[in-house]
């Protein structure tokens, strides 16, 4: 059952997560990334992305970016885009990810080409 509201369209299955778009994620990312609370962490971007060009350090992630999507998310005290979509993919696998960083903690990501 799909019901459509606003334009939206809403799963009627309570299993089904809304996968957030690759490409808006990323954008996502790194929006995130210059804010002041995840900058203040005093983190270089070559630890997240591979560089594009020598002057522009955002090209490709290297890590996984609901990961990382959810990370920043949790530094900014925002709502993840990709949190649902990371749990369903892997149980528990958000949660870790924010309680470690109010701990104050930077949790291992996972490496982009090893995601399933």
């Amino acid at each position: 059952m799909h019901i459509k509201t606003n334009g939206w369209d809403i799963m009627g299955s309570l299993g089904q997560t809304q996968i957030p778009a690759p490409g808006e994620i990323d954008e996502r990312c790194r929006a995130l990334y210059l804010t002041p609370a995840v900058r203040s962490k005093g983190w270089l971007p070559n630890l997240f992305w591979r560089p594009a060009t020598w002057d522009n350090p955002f090209g490709t992630l290297r890590v996984d970016p609901w990961e990382l999507e959810v990370l920043f998310a949790a530094i900014g005290g925002e709502s993840a885009l990709s949190r649902a979509a990371l749990e369903q993919r892997a149980p528990g696998r958000a949660g870790f990810i924010e309680r470690s960083i109010a701990h104050g903690e930077l949790p291992l990501l996972s490496f982009r080409e090893d995601i399933p």
